[in-house]
C-alpha cells in the first residue's frame, strides 16, 4: 500500500492549481501579451512546452516542476514582490520533495515525511490561495490522523539511543538535561533528527524540553550585532552577569526585533501545526540551533498559559572546553545544509570577522569547510567586514557594530569592492572616506545609485576632480565632527541634520562630476565614431572587388563616392 504516497500527490495536485494561476496572472501582469514568450525563455531548458496558445491552455501546459521553477527563476524580477522571503524556501523545498516523490518506485513515504511535505506546501499555498491552503491541510490531517492509527496498532518503539558525547570533557553530568530525562522537565520522544558534524552523521533523539530549561545562545551571528548594542547602552559584560530569565527576555528582544515578519510567520505556523523541526541544544540548556522557534514557543505560552515544550536533540559539549567545535557545529547546521538560515549581511558579516580575525577561533578554511561556501566567500565578507571596522572607527564609535546594521551600509561596501581594485592605495583611502563622510552626512539617497555613479567615474577617467572636490568639505565635516560628543547614530544624525547644507554640497558636488563625465563623452564621441567607421572599412578586402559584376561594383562605386562626400563635408565643417 502507498496511502502516503496518494496522500501527498493530492496535495501537489491542488498546489499545481493555485501555482498555475498565480504565476499566468503574475506573469501576464507584469511582461502583458508577451507573458509566454518570457515563459519559454526562462524555461528554456524545457522541451515539453507549447510554443503559443490560448491564455487557459497555456497556464494548464504547467506542470507542478515547471511551476516551482518559474518561482524560483523569475523571484527577483516578479515573484519576490509581492511574497515573503520564505516562499522562496518553501519552493525549493518543495522541488526537491517533487524529484523524490516522482522516483520513490513500490514503496510508501515514511510517515514524518508525509508530514512535512504537505505542511509545507500549506504553508506556501496559503500565501497565494488560502481556500486552496484548507483543502491541502485536511489531507495533512488525513496522514496525521493514520499515524495516530499506526501507533495504537504497533509495538512500543522508544526511539534511538544517545550517541556518545562529543566533549573533550566526555559525559557531562553536573546541570545536564540528559539527567532530567524522565522528569516533567525532559521527556524523550520516539522522533530523531540527523546531525552532521565534522564530516560524520549521526542520529540523535528528540526530547521534550521545558522551556525555562534552556537559554539563548549569545554567540549567535544573528544578533551579534544587537549584543555590542545592548553592551554600549549598558556596559561591557552586563548581559551576562543578568539572571537568567532577564537574559532570555533581553535575547528574545533582540530576536524579534531582527526579523520581526519571520517570527510572526513561525508562530502561526507552530501554533496550526506544532514544531516542525526539532533543535539542537548543548547537555546545559544552550540553544545551538532553533532560537526563533524557542521563541514563539515563549511567546504562544505567555499568550495562552499553556506550558509549551522545545522538540530538541540534546548534545554532550561544554561550551569553555567544546567552543570551537560548538561554532563548527553552528556553522554546518546554520549555514551547511541545504537550507541556508536568513541572517542580516552585518550581523553575518561581523560573526565571520569575530571568529576569524579578532578572536582566531577558527581559519578561514575551516569557516568555508564548515558553512558549505567557498573560500572566496568567506574572504570577502572578511574585507567587507574591515571596512565595516574603518567606517565605525571613522565615526568615533569603535566596534559598535549595530550602528553599521542601522546604516545598512553592507550592500555599499561589497559594491564598492570593485572599483577599489582600479584604484591606487591613496585612491582607495579616498574612497572610503567619500563613502564614509556621505553615509554620516545621509548625502546617499540611493546607495544602488551613488556605488553606480562612482563606477562610472572610475571606468570614465573621471573621477580625479570628484575626489578633490570631495576632500575639503570632508576636512570641514571632520573639524566640526570633533567638537561634538557623539554616541550612537542619533547623535550622528543630529550633526547631519545641523549642517544640512554640507550635505547638499556633497550632493552637488557628485552631480556637477556625473555632468563633466558626460560632456566630455559627448566631446569625445565624434572621435569614438570615426574611429569605428574607419576599422569596419579597413575590414573591406579589396581582393573581392574583381569578383562584383558590372551592377555591384556601379553600387559599391556609389557607396565610395557618397563616403568621399561625407568626408569633405566634415572636412569643410572642421575649418569654418
Amino acid at each position: 500500500m502507498s496511502e502516503n504516497y496518494t496522500l501527498v500527490q493530492q496535495g501537489f495536485r491542488i498546489l499545481l492549481q493555485s501555482l498555475s494561476g498565480y504565476i499566468g496572472r503574475e506573469m501576464s501582469h507584469h511582461f502583458g501579451t508577451d507573458w509566454w514568450s518570457e515563459v519559454l525563455q526562462v524555461l528554456d531548458d524545457q522541451r515539453d512546452l507549447p510554443i503559443s496558445g490560448e491564455y487557459g491552455e497555456l497556464v494548464d501546459s504547467l506542470d507542478i516542476a515547471n511551476c516551482l521553477r518559474l518561482i524560483k527563476r523569475e523571484w527577483y524580477s516578479v515573484f519576490g514582490n509581492n511574497l515573503s522571503r520564505n516562499c522562496l524556501n518553501w519552493v525549493n523545498e518543495l522541488m526537491g520533495i517533487r524529484n523524490e516523490v516522482s522516483h520513490i518506485g513500490q514503496q510508501d513515504l515514511e510517515q514524518p515525511k508525509a508530514e512535512r511535505y504537505l505542511n509545507t506546501m500549506v504553508l506556501l499555498c496559503r500565501e497565494i490561495d488560502p481556500e486552496s491552503a484548507e483543502e491541502i491541510r485536511k489531507i495533512y490531517q488525513k496522514v496525521r490522523a493514520r499515524a495516530a492509527d499506526f501507533a495504537q496498532s504497533s509495538p512500543v518503539y522508544m526511539g534511538v539511543k544517545q550517541p556518545a558525547p562529543l566533549s573533550r570533557k566526555g559525559s557531562l553530568t553536573e546541570g545536564s538535561l540528559l539527567q532530567l530525562i524522565g522528569s516533567d522537565a525532559v521527556q524523550k520522544t520516539t522522533q530523531s533528527r540527523k546531525v552532521t558534524f565534522g564530516g560524520k552523521t549521526e542520529i540523535y533523539p528528540v526530547y521534550r524540553v521545558r522551556l525555562d530549561k534552556l537559554y539563548y545562545n549569545d554567540q549567535n551571528d544573528r544578533i551579534s550585532t544587537w549584543i555590542t548594542q545592548y553592551e554600549s547602552q549598558n556596559g561591557a559584560g552586563t548581559l551576562s552577569q543578568l539572571d537568567a530569565e532577564t537574559y532570555n527576555h533581553v535575547i528574545e528582544d533582540f530576536i524579534c526585533k531582527s526579523n520581526p515578519e519571520a517570527i510572526q510567520k513561525t508562530k502561526n505556523n507552530i501554533a496550526l501545526v506544532g514544531q516542525r523541526e526539532a533543535g539542537v541544544v548543548l547537555a546545559d540548556g544552550r540553544i545551538v540551533d532553533g532560537n526563533r522557534r524557542y521563541t514563539c514557543l515563549r511567546k504562544i505560552e505567555r499568550e495562552s498559559k499553556v506550558p509549551q515544550f522545545f522538540e530538541t536533540v540534546i548534545m554532550e559539549m561544554d561550551i569553555q572546553a567544546d567552543k570551537k567545535q560548538i561554532k563548527l557545529l553552528e556553522l554546518a547546521i546554520q549555514h551547511g545544509e541545504e537550507k541556508k538560515v536568513d541572517y542580516d549581511l552585518i550581523d553575518y558579516a561581523v560573526g565571520t570577522y569575530r571568529d576569524i580575525v579578532q578572536t582566531n577561533l577558527l581559519t578561514a578554511e575551516e569557516y568555508a569547510q564548515s558553512a558549505n561556501e567557498s573560500l572566496s566567500e568567506v574572504n570577502e565578507r572578511i574585507e567587507v567586514a574591515k571596512v565595516i571596522c574603518e567606517f565605525l572607527d571613522y565615526l568615533q564609535l569603535p566596534e559598535q557594530y549595530h550602528v553599521a546594521r542601522e546604516y545598512q551600509v553592507y550592500s555599499l561596501f561589497r559594491e564598492m569592492m570593485g572599483p577599489m581594485k582600479k584604484l591606487n592605495d591613496l585612491e582607495k583611502t579616498q574612497l572610503k572616506h567619500i563613502a564614509f563622510t556621505n553615509t554620516m552626512m545621509n548625502a546617499i539617497q540611493d546607495q544602488r545609485r551613488f556605488i553606480r555613479d562612482i563606477k562610472k567615474l572610475i571606468r570614465d577617467e573621471a573621477y580625479t576632480d570628484y575626489f578633490a572636490e570631495q576632500q575639503p568639505m570632508e576636512q570641514q565635516i571632520q573639524s566640526l565632527y570633533a567638537a561634538e560628543e557623539i554616541h550612537s547614530k542619533q547623535d550622528i544624525d543630529s550633526f547631519a541634520q545641523k549642517h544640512h547644507d554640507i550635505t547638499e554640497k556633497l550632493q552637488m558636488s557628485m552631480e556637477r562630476a556625473l555632468q563633466k563625465s558626460r560632456s566630455k563623452q559627448l566631446k569625445n564621441k565624434p572621435i569614438d565614431n570615426l574611429t569605428r567607421c574607419i576599422d569596419l572599412l579597413t575590414e573591406v578586402d579589396p581582393r573581392l572587388f574583381g569578383r562584383l559584376d558590372s551592377e555591384e561594383k556601379e553600387s559599391l562605386q556609389s557607396k565610395l563616392n557618397e563616403i568621399a562626400n561625407i568626408a569633405a563635408t566634415f572636412q569643410k565643417e572642421l575649418f569654418e
